[in-house]
């Protein structure tokens, strides 16, 4: 992969830590050669092998990343037992270095890792994790056999160095032998056609704590879990929609699952850093062309995220605790897909998951790479940029390597006894000290990359002393930035002084007898759980749970999946029993009933904003300016006490200063408003997946269209409109667009759209969903409420095609011929109208018979501050939004004629219809008694309405108070809220929408009568 895409600091970074990887491990093989039985050393290089890996899968430096994967796959057996350290073994992790150390100097000297031929390293790695290695066949291993050689010495290939009797099979009934010729390679198992995952039965759902650093870090976490898991869904339906072109998306998807993996191991987050893992091995396999993109797979991926979302649900940020779930149905399902490289394998547990019935298509079967050319010979640069002893002042170099030895000796020592005994603050305190004066000696000697990465150590421990957390928890991550913090200090020690410099904590670790990096479990045979029927021997993937990967945390419990009852394991053994399927759909088909019921649970409202740095810039120095024009006040006021001025010239200055306070707090105002404003975006990005899924669900092909995306919305508008658009997408798509056949009938193309707009409208910003579907027929609406008692025959004559399409919103009212698991139950539509009408907006519908329909949100870009126009009526004053008000004027009474037994006048050649806003609000009515009637036309969306009123105040902006529970349960008509005016009076706001409705209500109920009595 070429480095022109990628962060050149970042590269920066992995060309150092890949350096200083390499010349860790090459030294301590060679050790290890030695001493074969040095567990310590095998740890030593399993660390560095491992970080390596990470670091290049997370820059999509594939083949850098293949081959450290499988040289930590062979060491990982070394680790665990299963495997004996020889002179063939320790050749092939050496040539595996020299390859890396190649491509990686190829990558820094011409940005591309090179002609290296990789493919036989690898061949003959997997030979020897196979115990076939020059093709030999591993011995033969009888159940006798295995009895046996746990008391006796075992086999060992004298080449492979692979253990005969590596795992036996304790308290196991073996009916068969089963040869090891019979083995599939490491990457896949040999299983039964038919799989059937069986929930964990150790599983416990008792809530347990997170283990968090210091404040707000659970809630940045999930703020970053929930933007991780909107990605997520967008790279993944992107990849089904372009799997040709899917490489970055790969690249970013398996990035977005890493990252989820390392931030839930932080925390201790057990069943996400288990389900994210499995995720993440799956997707290397992919990026790595071992597994083709398809269908299927991306179905499988998808039920994954839905889990993880509900996973993160689960957490409670206010108690720092989460109630825990049963991910270990989906993990096998992913592991099983990783290890045969097929979804058709998991298709049936899949379906029983997702409640569907159909077999998700099946991935072609893993391919072998095709064989590169031939490596090159290429000069390998040991590249070490070793600065000359002669840039240093010769006093300074003394004192630098004196003081980093006695540093390095007292953090080595403070870690071990923090190891025997986490709870001493003196211990902790002089750790952070340690590495603080490591941090500044590197920045005096110029030494940048070892002073930042050192900063970040002493952040680390700063945070963990601060906060009130187990210490002991922290000692994981510290050993590993100690361990690679030491290798950059000895390694930038060597090139000042001119000469290798040793380890000064050597003899701290020897006299410990152990490593600073706390070592694996004792190697133990791996015995799958006991099952009712045996299975082959399998040798599962390297437990990267028990170290740290890349560099995240490892404060998470790994989950382990429950072993056979009689012996104890050193790693994660994956269940082998099976169940009947009818089991496992059970479990599945109620943790899935609880996904749905998560999913219609309002979801928890975002506590944190991002903003622009330049807005909080601009903030600041509005808020300079406020000091300062306080302050002249207070210069006033003193003038005025010690009479130093006039009256007059202090009334002036006075006025000026008012003057400027009104333009400050303005700015001031607009700034706070910018500050809240988010983009739609945030909201639009749930819908791919719901009409993807909808799509599906109904067999009909949808396509959704997006637009303005970029539209600004205040935070807490952003935060409600999320469930009525749901509700409304859900109708076009299902109610809406007609099936394949229907359409093709009427001449439209078998693909329907819907489309989701936002856009700025006047001080308002509206919402459109709109579908080319069969449209709404008013006549049937009408039929269908008379039926349901809805409305009576003689309101439905009186109604006209606007009115009949507002019949969707009345409760309880559904037209659907059929109730459907997505929509037709006629609940929805009328808790869309409330909750917009709870924004302070409209909804307006639009439809054509045949062309389809369309349905207009209108929202006020703020729920706090709007612009209103001041009316009286009736001795009262009441405030009109003035995004609704049209125009103001004033009309003669005798102008006034009947129309429809109804008030109405003609201004400016449209009929308008008129009524006095005292008679909608039930206030004593004057509009007979007066010859010239002031006039607000108000319009809800292009309907308008002629309201009289008393007087004509001014305009003002006002800060919306809502009415209150208590004022709520009068279910007042034709208001939305209330606002305190200067003089403390309270002022009562009016809704448009409502009163329009109001307005025809009144008309219907007084055909008989004239629509504007007069009297009181």
């Amino acid at each position: 992969m070429s480095q022109d895409f990628l962060d050149p600091e970042i590269l920066a970074d992995f060309f150092v830590e890949a350096k200083e990887h390499l010349e860790t491990i090459e030294p301590n093989l060679l050790e290890l050669e030695k001493a074969p039985d040095n567990l310590g050393l095998l740890n030593e290089i399993f660390r560095p092998m491992h970080s390596l890996k990470g670091a290049s899968g997370f820059l999509g430096l594939n083949r850098i990343n293949g081959l450290a994967h499988k040289a930590e796959n062979i060491l990982d057996e070394l680790r665990q037992g299963s495997m004996r350290v020889t002179g063939g073994i320790m050749d092939l992790i050496l040539s595996a270095t020299d390859a890396l150390r190649t491509m990686v100097d190829n990558l820094e000297s011409s940005g591309v890792e090179g002609d290296v031929d990789t493919a036989p390293i690898i061949a003959r790695i997997e030979a020897a994790l196979a115990g076939t290695l020059d093709g030999g066949d591993a011995p033969q291993v009888s159940p006798t056999a295995n009895t046996a050689a746990l008391d006796g010495p075992a086999a060992v290939d004298p080449y492979v160095g692979k253990v005969s009797a590596a795992k036996p099979q304790a308290d196991e009934v073996v009916s068969e032998p089963q040869p090891a010729s019979q083995a599939v390679n490491t990457e896949s198992v040999a299983m039964t056609a038919s799989f059937h995952p069986l929930p964990d039965p150790d599983f416990d759902d008792a809530p347990y704590g997170l283990s968090t650093v210091g404040e707000g870090h659970l809630a940045d976490f999930l703020e970053e879990a929930a933007e991780i898991i909107e990605n997520l869904n967008r790279c993944l339906l992107a990849l089904e929609g372009s799997p040709d072109d899917s490489e970055e998306m790969i690249n970013d998807t398996f990035r977005y699952f890493h990252n989820l993996k390392g931030n839930s191991g932080i925390i201790g987050f057990k069943e996400l850093n288990s389900l994210t893992h499995e995720a993440e091995t799956l997707l290397n396999k992919v990026r790595k062309g071992d597994m083709e993109c398809s269908q299927g797979l991306i179905d499988l991926l998808l039920s994954s995220v839905d889990l993880i979302e509900e996973l993160v649900g689960k957490v409670d940020v206010e108690t720092n605790r989460v109630t825990p779930m049963d991910t270990s149905v989906m993990a096998q399902l992913l592991q099983k897909v990783t290890e045969e490289g097929n979804v058709a394998a998991v298709a049936e547990a899949l379906a029983a998951i997702k409640g569907e019935h159909h077999v998700p298509a099946g991935v072609a079967a893993p391919s072998v790479p095709p064989a590169r050319e031939p490596e090159k010979p290429v000069s390998v640069d040991a590249g070490t940029g070793a600065v000359s002893p002669s840039d240093y002042d010769p006093e300074d170099v003394t004192l630098f390597l004196q003081t980093i030895h006695q540093q390095l000796q007292s953090a080595a020592t403070a870690l071990i006894m923090l190891r025997e005994d986490a709870g001493q603050p003196d211990i902790v305190d002089g750790l952070f000290r340690t590495f603080q004066t490591i941090q500044n000696s590197a920045g005096y000697m110029g030494l940048a990359e070892i002073k930042e990465y050192s900063a970040r150590t002493v952040g680390l421990v700063d945070q963990g002393r601060k906060s009130n957390i187990d210490f002991s928890l922290m000692l994981d991550i510290l050993d590993q930035e100690f361990s690679i913090l030491k290798d950059m200090l000895l390694k930038a020690m060597a090139d000042i002084s001119g000469e290798p410099v040793p380890d000064p904590t050597s003899d701290l670790v020897a006299a410990k007898g152990k490593p600073a990096v706390k070592p694996a479990a004792k190697p133990a045979p791996v015995a799958p759980k006991a099952p009712p029927k045996p299975a082959p021997p399998v040798r599962p993937e390297p437990s990267f749970e028990d170290e740290p990967d890349d560099a995240v945390a490892v404060m998470a419990v790994p989950q382990t999946r429950p072993a056979g009852p009689s012996e104890p394991v050193s790693k994660p053994a994956r269940p082998a029993a099976k169940a009947p399927m009818s089991n496992a759909s059970s479990i599945v088909a109620s943790g899935a009933g609880a996904a749905a019921a998560a999913q219609q649970a309002k979801p928890k409202a975002s506590s944190t904003i991002r903003v622009d740095h330049h807005k909080l810039d601009h903030l600041m120095n509005v808020i300079g300016e406020l000091i300062i024009n306080r302050n002249r006040y207070a210069m006033l006021a003193r003038a005025l006490e010690d009479g130093h001025e006039d009256v007059h010239v202090v009334a002036q200055q006075l006025t000026e200063t008012t003057y400027a306070m009104a333009r400050i707090s303005d700015d001031l105002q607009d700034t706070i408003m910018k500050v809240r404003m988010v983009p739609v975006q945030t909201v639009f990005s749930r819908f791919p997946r719901l009409v993807r899924d909808l799509s599906r669900k109904s067999g009909k092909q949808v396509e959704l269209i997006m637009e303005g995306e970029e539209t600004e919305f205040d935070k807490s508008v952003v935060e409600e409109i999320g469930d009525p658009l749901v509700h409304l997408v859900r109708n076009a798509v299902d109610h809406g667009l007609e099936d394949e056949e229907e359409r093709i009938k009427a001449g439209k193309k078998p693909k329907g759209h819907v489309w989701l707009r936002a856009y700025h409208k006047g001080n308002s910003v509206a919402i459109e969903v709109e579908d080319d579907g069969r449209g709404i027929d008013p006549e049937k609406l009408k039929q269908v409420a008379i039926r349901k008692g809805v409305i009576t025959a003689e309101e439905a004559n009186a109604m006209d095609d606007r009115e009949a399409l507002d019949l969707i919103f009345a409760p309880g009212f559904s037209s659907a011929e059929k109730v459907t698991d997505i929509s037709g139950r006629g609940v929805g539509m009328d808790v869309v109208k409330t909750n917009i009408k709870n924004l302070k907006g409209s909804v307006n519908t639009q439809s054509e018979v045949g062309k389809g329909t369309k349905l207009t949100l209108t929202l006020p870009l703020t729920l706090a501050i709007i612009d209103a126009l001041m009316v009286q009526v009736a001795g009262e004053t009441f405030a009109i939004p003035l995004d609704a008000v049209s125009e103001t004027t004033k009309i003669e009474t005798v102008k006034l004629s009947d129309v429809n037994n109804r008030k109405a006048v003609t201004l400016r050649g449209e009929v308008l219809g008129v009524i006095e806003l005292a008679e909608l609000l039930d206030l004593p009515q004057s509009m007979d008694e007066r010859d010239v009637l002031p006039m607000v036309v108000i319009h809800d969306n292009d309907r308008r309405l002629g309201l009289v009123v008393d007087r004509l105040l001014e305009r003002q902006e006002i800060v919306i108070k809502p009415l209150g529970q208590y004022l709520n349960n009068f279910n007042l008509k034709g208001l939305s809220g209330a606002t305190i005016m200067g003089d403390g009076s309270v002022v009562l706001i009016l809704d448009p929408h409502e009163i329009y409705s109001l307005s025809t209500q009144l008309g219907r109920k007084e055909a008989a009568a004239p629509a504007l009595p007069g009297g009181k």
